[in-house]
């Protein structure tokens, strides 16, 4: 079932049957999909280059734009290289048909996103699911089903997307060195947001690169499209010669490349807007807790809020409309049963924005 049909308009608007709204929904964290200098990127490429290369990288398609946009996100990601996938979906499979042999058995989080789930089940490999955010549980299956050599490969999201949780990948890291194993981290909604530099959940956490791999998306934080696998020249060069997903696709759109390049190097070279995403994420957070609800104290900017009273949603949904913000109840894997709303702090809400939607909150609470 397709969602309500909406039209953005200017950063944090949306039109919606006729009426201009504010908007807390979908991943735009900076709202770099409507930014000016993002956007005139994208048309010059449009301009200049045409729509596509019309052929996979390994044969024809191997256009100069997507050489310089690898080097800018290996240069935001500190690695030695990165690799530009078709899709954010595709950047699991895309990376395990490169590194799945090299690993016995495959551990993964009950929550995970469905691209993990359909990347691992791929590789044929034994497959354990474990307990969502499980530390404990985790610990139990590797004793369980591995030796002290035995190589597992745990598979996680960095983010969980639903209600914004965030992986224990410290414990995670801790857990899989007795086994001389390695975490895989799809990051899609950390890259941009966690870490000092916005390079994603592992840099939050201080994991050493040795022990993980990081997959995610340029759709989320960047506004772009593309996935994004992150890691060391050897590790690139492997996908690009054995991955058979990565061989026969063709790259990105180019003007999207010349735009993601642009989001990408902007983020790099102002990352203000990732301290100012943690500092109103912390306020909404903390002021929603005042009000008797129970956030974590974490930076992720995704406030989930339901009530158990179906009325009362309801209610919070048309005061939201009669306050002219977007009402983003829905549903999604990971989420409540029932459904929630899902709204989203980005770096551009403005001070006025962010006190309208709690004043409506605090409204439906008063009552």
């Amino acid at each position: 079932m397709l969602g309500p049909e909406i039209t953005p308009v200017e950063d944090n608007y949306v039109l919606f049957e006729g009426k201009k709204l504010l908007y807390f929904g979908g991943t735009d964290y900076h709202r770099f999909s409507r930014h000016p200098q993002i956007r005139k990127a994208a048309a010059r490429a449009a301009d200049q280059y045409g729509l596509s290369p019309t052929g996979s990288r390994a044969t024809t398609g191997n256009h100069p734009l997507y050489q310089e946009l690898e080097r800018e996100i290996a240069q935001f990601f500190a690695t030695e290289a990165a690799l530009v996938t078709p899709c954010g979906y595709l950047a699991n499979a895309i990376l395990l048909q490169t590194i799945g042999n090299d690993f016995e058995r495959l551990f993964i989080d009950q929550g995970a996103h469905s691209s993990l789930v359909d990347a691992a089940r791929q590789t044929g490999k034994p497959l354990v699911f474990f307990h969502h955010r499980s530390v404990n549980d985790l610990a139990a299956r590797l004793q369980e089903f591995c030796s002290p050599d035995c190589r597992p490969l745990i598979l996680t999201d960095g983010v969980f997307p639903a209600v914004g949780e965030i992986a224990p990948l410290q414990e995670y890291a801790e857990l899989v060195r007795h086994y001389s194993g390695k975490l895989l981290i799809d990051d899609a909604h950390g890259m941009g947001v966690l870490g000092k530099n916005g390079r994603g959940s592992a840099e939050e956490a201080g994991l050493p690169k040795d022990i993980f791999f990081q997959t995610g998306t340029l759709s989320k934080a960047f506004g772009t499209f593309g996935g994004v696998i992150t890691g060391n020249t050897t590790l690139i060069q492997k996908i690009q010669q054995r991955s058979a997903a990565f061989i026969v696709s063709t790259g990105i759109p180019l003007p999207v490349a010349a735009a993601a390049f642009q989001a990408v190097r902007y983020l790099r070279e102002y990352p203000g807007l990732i301290r100012q995403l943690r500092h109103k994420t912390s306020y909404v957070k903390e002021q929603l807790n005042r009000l008797g609800f129970h956030f974590p104290r974490t930076p992720i900017p995704i406030i989930s809020l339901s009530f158990p009273e179906e009325e009362k949603n309801q209610r919070l949904s048309q005061l939201l409309l009669e306050n002219e913000i977007f009402p983003s109840f829905n549903q999604y894997p990971g989420a409540p049963a029932g459904g929630h709303f899902r709204f989203v702090i980005s770096s551009q809400h403005t001070e006025g924005q962010i006190s309208r939607l709690l004043n409506t909150i605090k409204t439906i609470e008063d009552r």
